[in-house]
């Protein structure tokens, strides 16, 4: 198992924000790479600054000795470290650490093995070595374990009751065979029991002392067939069969596997065999139930769960030996009272390393059953003490406490060390121990917990000292295999309060790599940016081919965005794990500057950092303020000459690292822009440009520039200054690879990161008069532009009219703002003519939510309203949908500006209000079976009854404000003539009480509608009404001659026409019915009736006489067909007697008609002749 940590501890390093790589901090173009054709893939699983090399560890990757190399960075060669040792250290260089003191090195194999007893033991082998690296001074051995064989007598207890079958009793023979024979070599004695009623040993340890043959000692045992007394059997083993004269040691440990097919039959307790190490194995299917398992458990030692198997079949028994022998393996040599597996046979010791002031510590995570701790080592390396988990807990188990170590330096009486244990209770976690300085015992002082499951937090400890004081601010602590927000790994920081750390923030990746393994190397930086803070890097090996970030220290703590990214493939296209381990603390190339060595997979990348410099800049401006008559629109280029302004800018280089020993020269690229904030620059440079730029090189010199820039004709905004801002940015060429040697002088700088610009401001000359101080003096009205009264329509609009003057001197940004109701919304503002060219743009302001009204702020001719100024502004607005408004809506407007004195504000505000009138919408019409036409004749009735019937919709609108409504009905007025009289009564529905009330006479008495009396009805306003009116009309006298008369009713409905209106026009709920009564004469007519029949009688016989006189009823038609026939029978000039028969026969117009059996008149007329 402790194999596996080594190699997961080589994944998690190995191959375990932002863009790609700026150039701040390191130079990433100019970069050394050290590496060699047998150099092997895990070369550089751990590199080491020690004084001008670079010492890299090279862990092996099969059974060949892992190797430390030193690289120097003068020549580009890395040579082996001599090391005299007779071990051959497969995992050496998986562990490196100097003495920031003394310079030497530690260097350890965690996984040196051996055989003991069958069993493979793990331990450390470390080496110190001087910071000569001229080998090693001193090796030892931390956490060796002597190889003690531990003695094991073992009792098969098998049972032997009726319920086995004999093929079955057989197989468990053969078990007991199989074991025996495969422990043969081992400190293993076996006896064995068979039980049943009774017990029979069937061979003790002396008897397998003398013959170890299995099938020997087995080969007499026959089934006895009875019950289970279990209870009984366990107790005879533990007083008849562990026995010293029967073969059993004093000194070995008890075990007793006891095989059974059935609960047992008797009851008794088991006391006799508590210092006895027992395991059982339940076989068949009497063990199905949970019930029936548990029984098994009061046999098992504690915890039961691990000292109980439960098997369905026989045949699985051939299969047991495996997982049998693994706890076999577990309990050889340990104590009867201590159940716990190892102590510090598989320590890995030497997994971490760290090494301060010559007092050297090692992590162990194998110890203690893989809980884990530490070696505090003595100065021969060979005598250590064991530090762990204090309290050893069964949680802390497997917590792989060690994982991780470093000291966090301390200026106290006591020195401080964190280690981690990444895998405790899956979540992982940290503690902090101290021990007096000059030795003495350690104590635990701090527990620092983990929160996601597999995070493998403390996978990695960092403690920064970020003043170099002398005394830990921060302690970093990874998980490298954290997950969240598509990121992989993540660093926490915890800072150093009095009650211990405690986490003020953490450091994470760039998204995008969730497997990424940020954190996976970690890495306190000598100050590189020259803040005088220590900076820190961090490994993401597994980010693509790997990256590194830089993080900058900060006052308080470090910066949580990186300065810098550097991403492997910069490096070289194939480089992979590019991050795995990092250290950055010496100047290896003698230029003054940090250097940076970065780990890869078979190879070694040096990153040099780069002079930061400051530029000091100085811009001047002459005139230093521009006068207002060269940009004023009146201004004429004709006659006078534009001056402009002068600007000097200086530059001047200052070193923010003061052991750079090279000659600073910083090529800039500088640009100067106008009103880069404006789409149109009030001012240009030569050309009409509004911005330049230009290249320089700068030294600790100050170097300075002048340059000239004119305005545009006509500039309208004369308040705000031009703004002239500088910008500067280095540019460098492509250049050679840097030269070690060079000692900086060919290292171009990088700029500090804070913001490279300035900007300055030329004001305008202000035309105030002597005093130089303009004072305003504005005056705000309502104006009788604007709307006199709201009616609310669905789309109503209300116009706001307003007149602004400024009756002294130039006012500076002038400002109106409009408070209106909630229930308006703004449209447009406009200004009227004469004054259209005044600029106005208005915005509604933020809502407030307690408030009841809305704001508009309208910015008026900006920036400057001129002195003796007039506008007259019109704002339109939309009305939406709101309950209620109330009779009047108020509107308040003020105006301010920058040069008002407070004496003068009393004129600058003024409210108005306006009436609101709501909206009604009624609709009135008459009915189509209302009585519309009546008569009277001197024999009809002379009483008609007649209705006139009309229809009332009420139609709710959206307002509470509902007024009280009145139905107005009016009959007809009786007739002058006095023929008809007529009574009328008043119906609705609903039934409501109206009252009556008599109109007066109208003036024209030739009106054809006039009404008598009109009712009015009180109505409701959210109903539809029905109103009848019933009338009686009667005729009196006698009619002496025909008439026409109208008679008219209406309905109208009245409400208070000061607040409210007709949505619809007022007709709409008035309706009118007109009825026509026709008065009709009637004459004596019979005698007429008669005179006219025997006039027609006479006339009707003249006609007949006349036509008889003139022959109309005599016709010839017959006579001339016949004629016609005999002519057609004769042979045409025989017969010349008769041309006039032939030329009647060819008359066309004859033909025809006698083909139709008809005869033209002349025929008919011959025909009679005949």
């Amino acid at each position: 198992m402790n194999s596996c940590i080594i190699v997961m501890r080589l994944l998690l390093s190995g191959p375990f924000l932002f863009a790609p790589a700026w150039s701040y901090n390191l130079d990433v173009r100019h970069v050394q790479n050290f590496s060699f054709p047998l150099a092997g893939r895990h070369f550089g699983y751990r590199v080491l600054q020690v004084g001008s090399r670079v010492v890299v560890g090279a862990p092996s990757e099969g059974n060949s000795r892992g190797n430390l190399y030193q690289c120097q960075p003068e020549t580009g060669e890395c040579l082996q470290v001599t090391l005299s040792s007779n071990y051959t250290s497969k995992y050496l260089g998986m562990t490196l650490a100097t003495d920031p003191t003394s310079g030497n090195v530690l260097a350890c194999d965690p996984g040196l093995s051996r055989t003991c007893d069958q069993n493979i033991y793990l331990s450390g082998l470390c080496y110190l070595i001087l910071q000569n690296l001229r080998g090693p001074v001193l090796q030892g051995h931390p956490g060796y374990q002597e190889c003690i064989k531990g003695n094991v007598d073992l009792v098969f207890l098998f049972d032997g009751s009726r319920s086995l079958q004999q093929d079955e009793f057989e197989k468990i023979v053969d078990f007991m065979k199989d074991v025996m024979k495969k422990l043969s070599n081992s400190s293993y004695q076996f006896a064995a029991v068979q039980f049943s009623t009774d017990f029979k040993t069937e061979f003790t340890f002396l008897d397998y002392i003398r013959q170890k043959d299995p099938d020997s000692l087995l080969a007499g045992v026959k089934h006895m067939r009875l019950l289970t007394n279990t209870f009984g059997a366990i107790n005879y083993v533990a007083k008849e069969v562990f026995r010293q004269e029967l073969g059993a040691r004093p000194d070995a440990t008890k075990v007793l596997i006891i095989i059974t097919d059935g609960e047992a039959t008797d009851e008794h307790n088991i006391d006799a065999a508590k210092d006895i190490i027992r395991y059982i194995i339940g076989i068949g299917k009497n063990f199905q139930t949970k019930e029936s398992q548990e029984a098994l458990h009061q046999f098992a030692s504690k915890p039961a769960e691990e000292f109980v198997k439960i098997l369905d079949t026989f045949e699985k028994l051939k299969d047991l030996f495996t997982e049998l022998q693994k706890k076999i393996y577990a309990i050889e040599g340990t104590s009867k009272q201590d159940l716990t597996s190892f102590n510090m046979e598989l320590s890995s010791s030497g997994i971490s390393v760290d090494l301060s002031e010559g007092h050297g510590v090692v992590g162990a995570v194998g110890a203690k059953d893989w809980a884990g701790g530490f070696l505090d080592l003595k100065a021969d390396l060979e005598s250590s003490t064991f530090v762990g988990n204090e309290p050893l807990t069964v949680e802390s188990k497997g917590g792989y406490l060690g994982y991780t170590v470093t000291w966090l330096p301390s200026q106290g009486t006591t020195s401080l060390l964190a280690a981690g244990a990444p895998r405790y209770q899956h979540v992982g976690r940290v503690l902090l121990f101290q021990q007096p300085k000059g030795g003495g015992p350690w104590s635990q002082i701090q527990e620092i917990d983990g929160s996601q499951v597999g995070s493998y937090f403390g996978g990695e400890l960092c403690g920064v000292d970020m003043d170099r004081d002398g005394e830990t601010e921060l302690l970093l602590i990874a998980a490298p295999l954290y997950y969240g927000e598509q990121r992989g790994g993540r660093v926490f920081i915890y800072q150093k309060k009095q009650l211990g750390f405690q986490m003020v923030s953490e450091l994470q990746g760039e998204t995008g790599y969730p497997l990424g393994r940020f954190g996976a190397a970690i890495a306190a930086l000598t100050d590189i940016n020259g803040d005088e803070l220590t900076d820190v890097a961090v490994g993401a090996p597994l980010e693509e081919q790997g990256a590194v970030y830089i993080f900058n220290g900060q006052q308080g703590g470090l910066s949580p965005r990186p300065s810098q990214r550097i991403e492997g493939t910069q490096m070289s296209s194939g480089i992979q794990w590019f991050g795995r381990s990092i250290h950055g603390v010496k100047d290896l190339s003698g230029d003054g500057l940090a250097d940076v060595a970065v780990g890869a997979e078979g190879q070694v990348i040096v990153l040099s950092s780069r002079p930061v410099v400051d530029i000091i800049t100085n811009m001047s401006f002459s005139p230093a303020e521009i006068p207002v008559h060269e940009v004023e629109c009146s201004y004429s280029t004709s006659n006078q000459k534009k001056e402009g302004v002068n600007i000097t800018v200086c530059f001047q280089v200052k070193s923010l690292i003061s052991t750079f020993q090279g000659h600073l020269v910083a090529n800039l690229t500088y640009t100067l822009q106008l009103d880069g904030h404006r789409t149109r620059s009030r001012g240009l440079f030569p050309g009409g440009k509004h911005e330049l730029t230009r290249n320089i090189a700068v030294t600790s010199v100050k170097s300075c520039f002048m340059f000239w820039f004119h305005f545009p004709l006509c500039i309208q905004d004369l308040i705000s200054p031009i703004n002239v801002s500088l910008s500067y940015s280095l540019w460098e060429e492509e250049g050679t690879p840097r030269d070690p040697r060079a000692q900086g002088r060919d290292i171009p700088p990088i700029l500090k990161p804070s913001p490279h610009s300035e900007t300055k401001e030329i004001p305008f000359e202000k035309n105030c008069g002597e005093d130089k101080t303009c004072e305003a003096d504005l005056k705000l009205t309502f104006s009788d532009m604007g709307s006199k009264i709201l009616r609310l329509t669905p789309s109503a609009s209300l116009s706001v009219g307003l007149t602004l003057r400024n009756t002294a001197e130039d006012a500076y940004w002038v400002q109106v703002t409009l408070t209106f109701p909630q229930g308006l919304s703004f449209r447009k503002v406009e200004t009227l003519k004469p004054h259209s060219h005044v600029p106005v743009g208005c915005e509604e302001l933020p809502e407030e939510i307690m408030l009841q009204s809305r704001a508009l702020s309208c910015n008026v001719s900006s920036p400057i309203f001129g002195a003796d100024s007039v506008v007259d502004i019109q704002v339109m607005f939309h009305t939406l949908q709101k309950d209620s408004w109330g009779d009047f809506i108020k509107l308040d407007a003020s105006v301010s500006c920058n040069n008002e004195n407070l004496s003068l504000l009393e004129d600058n505000s003024v409210t108005a209000s306006i009436p609101v009138m709501y909206p009604i919408n009624i609709l009135t019409k008459d009915q189509e079976n209302s009585t519309l036409y009546i008569s009277f004749t001197p024999e009809s009735p002379k009483t008609q009854y007649v209705k006139h019937i009309y229809q009332v919709r009420i139609q709710p609108t959206n307002y509470d404000n509902v007024p009280p409504l009145e139905a107005l009905v009016r009959v007809p007025r009786l007739h002058s003539e006095g023929l008809i009289t007529h009574e009328w009564s008043i119906q609705m529905e609903p039934p409501v009480n109206c009252s009556p009330q008599n109109l007066e006479s109208p003036s024209d008495v030739a009106e054809p509608c006039s009404f008598g009396t009109e009712f009015r009805c009180p109505v409701d306003f959210r109903q539809e009404i029905l109103v009848q009116m019933i009338g009686k009309v009667e005729l009196r006298g006698t009619i002496k001659a025909s008439s026409t008369l109208s008679l008219c009713s209406s309905l109208s409905i009245s409400f208070n026409s000061s607040k409210h209106f007709h949505l619809y026009g007022s007709n709409a709920s008035m309706a009118q019915v007109v009825m026509k009564v026709d008065l009709v004469y009637e004459k004596e007519m019979l005698y007429l009736y008669v005179l006219s029949g025997i006039g027609g009688l006479l006339l009707l016989l003249l006609i007949f006489i006349a036509l008889y006189k003139v022959g109309f009823f005599k016709r010839n038609l017959k006579e001339k067909m016949e004629a016609n026939v005999d002519a057609s029978s004769e042979i045409p000039g025989e017969d010349a007697g008769q041309p006039e028969i032939e030329k009647e026969l060819k008359d066309p117009s004859c033909l025809e008609p006698l083909q139709k059996n008809d005869a033209c008149p002349e025929d008919e007329e011959g025909s009679g002749g005949d």
